[in-house]
């Protein structure tokens, strides 16, 4: 199997993937148009995203949808499609996107590189082990319990390890304190972000750590 990596993510393919993701929302919403067809052999290669939308609210974002998928188990132009229309249409927090949102909406993509487990003999040192600007988390326990945060969401949010070891267990379900429990699995990747400036506008490639720092929030707020 061919890999993805984040190191493949450059403009042109960031503006390609940005424009899969739009187009397959706009396929849905509006029954016609055809997928864009791209010769770059990039596109072809399976890898791991999530597609972000946002509502432009006059300047003011608000969160319209987040879905993605952490293995690859298809070609990241597939996976960027099947992730946007899960956004869009899918995700349980949003009703459905509707056709006059579409030209509102921003489209933010997240190129994932493959999770992996952090191993620590003592898990007070956890946080130690983990980068903010860097690292996105996931926390598992059984199969009942998962919790993903992307890597930017702790910069956006101004959070350090700790609250954000805390975040991800709430976001599973599960207690703040969590991750101190053996049994709660903990595991770290990377990422790039490819977003729009604007609803349909100009594209950007920015790592984790390029976001700016809101006031200090909380998920639940």
């Amino acid at each position: 199997m061919n890999l993805l990596s984040i190191e493949d993510i450059d403009l042109q393919v960031g503006k390609n993937l940005v424009k899969i993701a739009r187009s397959s929302i706009e396929r849905r919403l509006r029954g016609k148009g055809e997928s864009p067809k791209f010769e770059d052999p990039v596109l072809d290669k399976y890898g791991m995203a999530f597609v972000t939308l946002e509502s432009d609210l006059g300047g003011k974002y608000e969160l319209r949808g987040c879905i993605g998928y952490i293995e690859a188990v298809a070609p990241i132009k597939e996976i960027v499609s099947k992730a946007a229309l899960a956004a869009a249409f899918s995700d349980p927090r949003f009703p459905p996107v509707r056709p006059e949102e579409l030209d509102q909406l921003v489209i933010e993509v997240t190129i994932l590189t493959k999770p992996e487990n952090i191993e620590v003999d003592d898990r007070r040192k956890l946080p130690s082990m983990i980068e903010v600007g860097k690292d996105g988390l996931i926390v598992e326990k059984g199969i009942m319990y998962s919790g993903l945060l992307l890597p930017q969401v702790p910069v956006e949010y101004c959070w350090d390890a700790e609250t954000f070891l805390a975040e991800t267990c709430i976001k599973a379900g599960l207690l703040p304190d969590c991750w101190l429990e053996n049994s709660v699995k903990i595991k770290k990747f990377q990422g790039i972000i490819i977003r729009e400036e604007s609803p349909n506008g100009n594209v950007t490639i920015m790592r984790p750590s390029d976001i700016k720092c809101k006031l200090p929030l909380t998920l639940n707020e």
